[in-house]
């Protein structure tokens, strides 16, 4: 099959893809560039607040981007697919449906999945919640199992005494919900689970909440007093807090932890891995550098090919799918929605002086923008009822204020594209 051909071909559009394409249709010489985008969805969920489109707390349609609308009427073209390969010479990405779409420039934005270490025993039956697949099908299991009838109870005892105690634990271990990771992610997890004892949809029961961190505190990349305020609203709020625990296998029905105490199995209706993220498997298909890790590694211009001069120039990566390499090393990038909305600012301004010159570039590559290290940015962590914002030492611990501020970020974003 022919290739395709666009001047710049985009693979993935959420934070970063979407920004891009925002960014290079601001310009006239943008304007004129034939776009295509390549994600597997048409539309992109809010994923910063996506454990309260989880629980029901914001509604799911009115929280989600038209991403392939979006685009569509900006004059840029949406192939809905997925990407199995990628043709480094021909740049040129091969679809599942055979298709191969090329361009001059190629964009690789497809981020991270939400998953745990490979060599987890188990690890099949946690559940995945921050995109679109894996949260339509948490959503359900958790609507299932929070709007589902009483478990069946065993027949008693002769003198009755084994009914009650029997069916108040089968009951708390039906809809106990296990939250894997005391980061950011599972911080905001386990306070909107357990928010549900005050505010739920109609007919869900509220579940009992357990939140396991391997580590001594809560909130390992914040301030110790974020840690600290975190610990003490989960607490509040009735999460049982096991820090200092490691998971070592997943059941169907639980978890096996070992913990301060010792070996330790935990009934529970379902377990969420919130411990961290792993680079989108396709990308172990591109033949592109990449770190130990799994990671694209590109240079600071966000270049795949930058050194000693772009044999490669016009492949770029950006968003959580990358890792800068320079200077002494790794940058200490953030790795969030923010870093991918400036990294994108940065591959679009660098394309847009790559297409001002020759095919072939006979003058030279043109020197580009390198990207410009932040190693820090206001954290928003919501907390069930509670909520903080946290920047190095500095914290604003007020539900109302941070909640409304954090909406009006989703609202704002929303309309930068739409």
């Amino acid at each position: 099959m022919d290739d395709d051909r666009c001047d710049v071909l985009i693979l993935g559009a959420s934070f970063a893809g979407i920004e891009l394409f925002h960014k290079l249709r601001r310009s006239r010489a943008g304007r004129a560039l034939k776009i295509t985008v390549v994600d597997r969805q048409p539309a992109h969920g809010y994923i910063p607040l996506v454990q309260e489109r989880l629980c029901e707390r914001l509604d799911m349609a009115s929280t989600e981007l038209p991403t392939a609308r979006a685009i569509a009427q900006a004059g840029g073209r949406y192939v809905i697919g997925e990407v199995t390969g990628f043709d480094v010479d021909a740049r040129a990405v091969k679809m599942a449906s055979g298709e191969r779409i090329s361009g001059r420039f190629v964009v690789i934005a497809l981020g991270s999945v939400l998953a745990p270490p490979p060599g987890l025993a188990g690890r099949e039956h946690l559940l995945g919640y921050k995109f679109a697949g894996e949260l339509g099908e948490a959503h359900a299991h958790l609507a299932g199992l929070l709007g589902g009838a009483e478990p069946p109870v065993p027949k008693a005892s002769s003198d009755g005494s084994a009914e009650h105690p029997y069916r108040e634990a089968t009951m708390k271990a039906s809809r106990r919900l296990v939250v894997i990771g005391g980061g950011i992610s599972g911080v905001e997890l386990a306070g909107e689970l357990a928010h549900l004892a005050v505010r739920r949809p109609a007919g869900w029961h509220a579940p009992e909440v357990t939140l396991i961190q391997s580590g001594a505190r809560l909130l390992p990349h914040l301030s110790e007093r974020a840690g600290r305020r975190a610990e003490h609203h989960l607490r509040r709020q009735g999460v049982d807090l096991r820090l200092g625990t490691q998971v070592v296998r997943v059941m169907p029905g639980g978890v096996s932890v070992m913990g301060v105490g010792g070996a330790e199995d935990i009934a529970c209706g379902g377990a969420y891995w919130a411990g961290g993220v792993r680079p989108a498997p396709v990308l172990a298909a591109f033949d592109l550098p990449r770190t130990p890790g799994g990671w694209l590694a590109v240079g600071p211009t966000l270049q795949c090919f930058p050194t000693p001069r772009p044999s490669r120039p016009d492949i770029f990566a950006c968003g959580d799918a990358v890792r800068v390499l320079g200077g002494t090393g790794e940058w200490p990038t953030m790795q969030r929605a923010i870093e991918c909305i400036w990294q994108a600012a940065v591959v679009a301004r660098n394309i847009l002086r790559l297409a001002a010159e020759p095919a072939g570039y006979p003058r030279g590559v043109p020197a580009l923008q390198p990207h410009t290290l932040r190693t820090d940015f206001p954290h928003g962590v919501s907390i069930g009822g509670a909520s903080l914002v946290v920047y190095g030492r500095l914290m604003v611990d007020n539900a109302a204020i941070n909640t409304w501020f954090r909406r009006f970020l989703m609202r704002q974003y929303f309309a930068r594209y739409t």
